[in-house]
């Protein structure tokens, strides 16, 4: 079969913008061929070694002749013997079910009533009467060919002559009863009650699977057949282009919607035979019954190539940068100044390891943004650490303090634009960097921590500060609001149907926007479509697929040990000044980042009271003394949860310590362990 291309052909009225560039691959056809046959199976007969190899005596040859002989017979004569017994046998089956009507039974779905059995009655008598006056008029026309016989073809009327009309009928029918035969044999799945096999029924309307088309116009009968079974009509049906992932099909519906095509996505992975979610919708907007057909089967992102990390301070963020490849072949390329980012993804979706980490690379790269990581559960971006804007803030508690933190500068950040002549935006430089802070699993937050981000989100547009929020699910409880609209850039990986309206708009899964139907990876050696998404923003706008690059943790390792000797920008003091956040400058940052920091002032503290072990309540008091603004409000709950995330476990039983029995709390040794 060849490859060789022709060029790709479109309908006349084609929105070109929406079109996947490809194309046609045809199989080369012999002159004499007319007709595209799909490719069939080759069965393979292994070689079997005769009885008898060698002969030792002439007894032996005799023997083997005769043998050989009686087996050529026996073969030419048996099979057309088993053919009449086997069609003689079905023909008995059927002209008995026949008689007594059990189709009509069938159909009536059992005898379940009087009524019933008197319908059946009528049809068997009726087909008593057919059969009746069926054999009066053979014997009719026999009696005729006799007379005729023995009038002009000058045979005796008492001879012989009698029987030959019935003797060729009788050929005849066992002919016919031998060829039935023959055929039953050769479709062993069909029933004793079927007169015909099923694939012998094709009435050219039943769908067929992707794979067996080798040609444009094969594939435009299959997806014909595939949308006429499921009721779906229509005008044309036109192949634009040929892919490595796929085919590009045209289709102009008839008396049909794009949104039942939509409901019907999954019946169609079946009738392809494609896998789960192959089947992708594009709708034209200017034309309700056009829609472009993508049936995928292939990995589309399965040849992209690794990513590379990029040089410290080396990019800037009003610059376009790549994040992955569309399925259409074009660079995801985003320019992040500006955006404010929501990625929604089940578990196993990619959202940390694929999104989250993509932007962390370019945004720790770029010399005019800092970046934040907090994570109320989980360990977020954890190999960032070193080239953030601080370390890993972990727990709700710290994330409340950063939240609140990052509204006073947005707050702030207004009365240094517009004293430094910034115009209506943040203009982010080195001295005065944009802030994207990072919050994964943003379903887990505090009540407290969702109002303020809420908060956050709508005051910071001009401010420079761009959040970054991930997690399961977006409904308005999950989020603390419906405020997807709210961010400029919104991704969905795998997720919930129930999902797709609430961040990607009312009209998105009748757009042809089905992240319900990404797979997320099972584990680490099945990924499924884990890292594929939908994405909506600036210049997005098609239900395509996106594949996000892929980032080893192991070369993020490298790259923030690289960064870090770079050196990275800061919060300027401008912003912290305005905000009134100037300890932080001296250091005060560090003093209520998370369960890492909470241990070594933990530390810090029972050393200054010369003791090794503290009752929880004790060691609240002790830290809050050594850093009222870091843990003022920080209670015993708080702390147990946040020494729990560092490793340090629930408190344990201390023994006699300032007066009590057997208090509970920290002993000095575990915690320096951790430090």
């Amino acid at each position: 079969m060849s490859t060789e291309a022709e060029p790709q052909t479109f309908p006349a009225d084609w929105d070109f913008t929406r079109v996947i560039k490809g194309q046609i691959v045809e199989p080369e056809l012999a002159a004499e061929e007319v007709d595209d046959i799909a490719p069939g199976m080759v069965e393979t007969v292994p070689a079997r070694t005769p009885v008898l190899r060698q002969t030792a005596s002439a007894a032996m040859v005799v023997a083997s002749v005769t043998g050989k002989a009686a087996g050529l017979t026996a073969r030419a004569v048996f099979p057309p013997i088993k053919w009449f017994a086997v069609g003689a046998a079905a023909t008995s089956v059927l002209g008995w079910r026949y008689v007594r009507a059990h189709d009509h039974q069938e159909v009536l779905g059992g005898m379940s009533s009087g009524t019933d059995w008197a319908k059946v009655e009528r049809t068997r008598k009726s087909r008593w009467k057919i059969l009746g006056w069926s054999a009066a008029a053979v014997a009719a026309l026999d009696l005729a060919g006799w007379w005729a016989l023995v009038k002009y073809g000058e045979l005796a009327a008492l001879d012989w002559s009698w029987a030959v009309i019935p003797g060729i009928e009788a050929a005849a029918a066992a002919a016919l009863v031998t060829a039935y035969g023959r055929y039953r044999l050769q479709n062993p799945g069909i029933g004793p009650g079927q007169v015909l096999a099923d694939e012998d029924q094709d009435d050219g309307e039943e769908p067929y699977p992707l794979a067996l088309c080798v040609s444009s116009e094969q594939v435009e009968d299959c997806v014909g057949r595939a949308l006429a079974w499921e009721n779906i009509g229509t005008r044309h049906v036109n192949v634009l282009g040929r892919h490595a992932w796929g085919w590009e099909v045209d289709v102009t519906l008839k008396g049909s919607k794009v949104a039942k095509v939509n409901e019907k996505a999954d019946d169609l992975d079946s009738h392809f035979d494609v896998k789960r979610g192959g089947t992708l919708i594009d709708p034209d907007p200017q034309r309700s019954a056009h829609l472009a057909l993508r049936l995928v089967t292939a990995n589309p992102f399965a040849n992209m190539p690794r990513p590379q990390v990029h040089a410290p301070n080396s990019l800037d963020i009003s610059d376009p940068h790549n994040f992955g490849l569309c399925m259409d072949g074009s660079p995801l390329d985003l320019i992040l100044e500006g955006l404010r980012i929501l990625a929604i993804g089940v578990s196993g979706a990619a959202k940390t390891t694929g999104v989250l980490r993509d932007l962390a690379e370019v945004i720790t790269a770029c010399h005019n943004a800092i970046a934040l990581d907090l994570d109320p559960v989980k360990d977020g971006l954890r190999e960032f650490e070193g080239v953030m804007a601080a370390p890993p803030i972990r727990g709700n508690k710290a994330c409340e303090k950063w939240l609140e933190y990052l509204v006073k500068m947005a707050k702030g950040r207004n009365a240094v634009r517009n004293r430094l002549n910034m115009g209506d935006t943040w203009i982010a430089t080195r001295e005065h960097p944009a802030i994207f802070p990072f919050v994964d699993e943003f379903i887990y937050l505090s009540d407290k921590a969702k109002k303020l981000f809420i908060e956050l989100l709508r005051l910071a547009k001009q401010s420079g500060i761009f959040p970054v929020a991930a997690g399961q699910d977006a409904t308005s409880d999950s989020m603390g609001d419906a405020i997807a609209d709210s961010f400029t850039l919104r991704i969905m990986l795998a997720a919930r149907h129930a999902d797709i309206p609430l961040v990607l708009g009312s009209g998105a899964i009748a757009a042809g926007y089905r992240p319900d139907r990404l797979v997320p990876a099972q584990n680490k050696d099945v990924k499924n479509d884990a890292g594929q998404s939908y994405i909506k923003g600036p210049g997005l706008d098609r239900p395509l697929l996106y594949g996000w690059n892929e980032h080893s943790r192991d070369g993020i390792k490298r790259a923030v040990a690289d960064r870090v000797a770079a050196g990275r920008p800061w919060f300027d003091r401008d912003t912290l000044a305005s905000a009134g956040l100037l300890h932080l400058a001296d250091g005060g940052s560090e003093r209520v980042l998370g369960a890492a920091q909470v241990v070594a002032d933990a530390v810090a503290a029972m050393a200054n009271e010369g003791v090794d072990r503290m009752k929880t309540e004790k060691l609240v008091e002790a830290l809050a003394d050594c850093d009222p603004d870091a843990y003022g409000d920080l209670s015993a709950d708080d702390l147990k949860v946040l020494l729990k995330e560092a490793g340090a476990g629930s408190p344990v039983q201390l023994g006699r310590l300032d007066g009590e029995q057997n208090p509970r709390g920290y002993k000095l040794e575990s915690l320096t362990v951790l430090s």
